[in-house]
């Protein structure tokens, strides 16, 4: 068959298929990160030393997952994470694969990271995301902190209806994964919910039954802390006893969040009118250095000040309240130019992300329309290399029909001048007159009919013409085959003397058989060196029928008396010649470009 542009398009795809097929390949998973990955839950410790002995994984995925392990290790320990670099690598890897699991772990973190970073519309995009994916896994402690996460965004924006709706699913994720510390957690959760309603009954119910299962698992910091804002409900009700009790309680033990307490404690004092009482613990409150709380807590001392026991104060607690007031306005007017100096900062380098995400996609387009371009002028070169060689073939083609015709006119008037001089010498009996006359004015006629046709075939091949470079092949072959028509007249008259049974069949061609077949199989390699026993020797794959084929054409035999010494139709004789033509040239490693029947003559 021969090549075409379609089939060399489709071999350069297929390659470049398994090209990226195979470069896709997943890598083994390394030991290391599924020993890390294994303890993770229980103990996060363990799981970050593994990670941070291990040599950082240079392949694309082992790196995303440990930079994915890596980030959860910290967080679980609540470790700081200065920004969200190192689970965007991660991120970024998984959003696009089918990974679900670890899709919604990346964009989980993502959220929390900023979360803490204060970076709470980001954070609400990367845990609507972690929502939307966590709906096709099967893992209820993820789906537990993924609705956990979203909860706490919800409630940080006053969205009391949706957090209460993920603080419910989360409490279902914690049943489902049948973890009391998730189902300590969400219950916590709910009863802030219900605070943000006003629906304080439920909500008091649900601290205590977080503070019972806090207290079955003998986590005392969590219980605390639930009593502690169950004693601000009690506070809100106006029931300050209750809420002193709680707090009394807290304030027994060791709690990091004492001056908090005692703040809390002198409020609840101030309202009962214990005043002696509620600056005792104000006093105490102020013994932190969280300026917001010593500000809150001057601000009631302020008011206290109003009191004639403590009006004594009041310039005092007006001036460090004033003073904590100014603090925190420049506190927080700091961060707001540093946020906003960082929002600059992030849309400036989105900004250039943009620019070099255009600039790759550019580039890409660019290399896409010059790979396109190449492939056009490879297939047009293709095609151009086809329709010539088509060309070349409908030359040879024409120009051995043309060969042929030639030789019979030539055949047919060798037999006019014969039948010419016999009618002029009378040789032959008068009723033989008559027919030799009728012989000869056909002999004509089919000579005018056979001039007509080759004039028709040369205007044929004139319009064929190649270019200069190409046609000069062409030329060359139809000189050969001028010259070799020249020999072939004067071979033939040498052996037409020689063996006259050869003049016989060209007259009259008839299927030879066996005997007939090796006749001139034996004449053919008298004439011409033993042709018929080189030409087997050369190419061995050649048949005894394809052998008989060649001595034919040796011998001058034009198709259509092949075709009669054979007993088969001339198409068959062409497609015999091509196949042959394919064995010898392929065998014989032939690249140039003459047709069979020179081949064979000059052989």
């Amino acid at each position: 068959m021969k090549p075409n542009a379609v089939t060399c398009l489709l071999l350069i795809f297929c390659v470049m298929n398994l090209f990226f097929g195979c470069s896709q390949r997943k890598a083994a998973p390394l030991p290391e990160l599924e020993r890390a990955e294994a303890v993770m839950f229980d103990h996060p410790d363990s799981a970050l030393r593994i990670l941070e002995s291990m040599p950082m994984p240079t392949d694309k995925e082992q790196h995303a997952l440990w930079c994915l392990l890596v980030t959860q290790a910290k967080y679980k320990q609540y470790l700081p994470i200065p920004s969200d670099s190192l689970i965007r690598i991660a991120y970024d890897y998984y959003k696009p694969t089918d990974d679900a699991r670890r899709k919604t772990m990346a964009a989980l973190y993502m959220g929390e990271i900023n979360y803490d970073l204060r970076k709470s519309e980001d954070a609400f995009v990367f845990y609507t995301e972690a929502v939307s994916n966590v709906q096709s896994v099967t893992d209820y402690r993820l789906g537990y902190l993924v609705m956990v996460g979203i909860g706490n965004v919800y409630l940080f924006c006053g969205l009391t209806n949706e957090a209460f709706e993920a603080c419910q699913k989360a409490y279902d994720y914690a049943l489902q994964a049948s973890y009391k510390r998730y189902e300590m957690g969400a219950l916590n959760l709910l009863a802030r919910c219900y605070i943000s309603k006003k629906d304080f009954d439920n909500a008091i119910l649900y601290y205590k039954r977080a503070i019972e299962l806090a207290d079955s698992l003998g986590l005392v910091g969590f219980s605390y802390s639930a009593k502690g804002e169950l004693a601000s409900v009690y506070s809100v009700l106006g029931q300050y006893n209750k809420s002193l009790s709680l707090e009394k309680e807290v304030l027994c033990n060791d709690n990091p969040s004492l001056p908090q307490v005692y703040y809390a404690m002198g409020l609840n004092y101030k309202k009962l009118n214990q005043l002696d009482s509620a600056y005792y613990y104000l006093i105490e409150a102020l013994k932190t250095s969280n300026i917001y709380t010593r500000s809150a807590v001057y601000n009631v001392l302020y008011e206290l000040s109003a009191e004639p026991p403590f009006q004594k104060y009041s310039r005092m607690y007006s001036d460090s309240m004033l003073f904590y007031m100014d603090s925190i306005y420049e506190i927080d007017k700091s961060k707001e130019i540093i946020a906003y100096k960082e929002k600059y900062e992030n849309e400036k380098l989105i900004t250039q992300n943009q620019q070099l995400e255009l600039e790759k996609a550019y580039t890409f387009r660019l290399l896409l329309l010059l790979v396109i371009v190449i492939l056009v002028l490879i297939y047009f070169y293709q095609r151009r290399k086809i329709a010539i060689h088509e060309k070349e073939e409908e030359l040879n083609r024409l120009g051995l029909r043309l060969h042929e015709h030639e030789s019979l006119m030539d055949r047919n008037n060798a037999y006019i001048a014969e039948l010419e001089a016999q009618i002029a010498e009378g040789r032959e009996a008068s009723d033989q007159l008559g027919e030799q006359e009728e012989t000869l004015a056909s002999l004509r006629k089919a000579n005018d009919s056979l001039r007509r046709d080759a004039d028709r075939l040369r205007k044929e091949m004139e319009k064929l013409r190649l270019p200069s470079e190409e046609s000069v092949g062409t030329e060359r072959i139809a000189a050969e085959l001028r010259q070799t028509r020249q020999e072939n007249e004067e071979l033939r008259i040498r052996m037409l003397e020689r063996y006259p049974e050869l003049s016989s069949l060209h007259a009259h061609p008839v299927y030879l058989q066996a005997e007939g077949m090796s006749r001139l199989r034996q004449i053919c390699d008298t004439v011409y060196g033993g042709f018929c026993w080189r030409l087997s020797q050369s190419v061995p794959s050649l048949s005894e029928y394809e052998v008989e084929l060649c001595c034919l054409i040796k011998l001058r035999f034009t198709v259509g008396e092949i075709a009669a010494l054979l007993g088969i139709s001339p198409s068959s004789v062409s497609t015999s010649k091509h196949r042959v033509k394919k064995k010898i040239y392929s065998c014989l490693g032939i690249t140039d470009k003459k047709s069979l029947d020179l081949w064979v003559w000059e052989a």
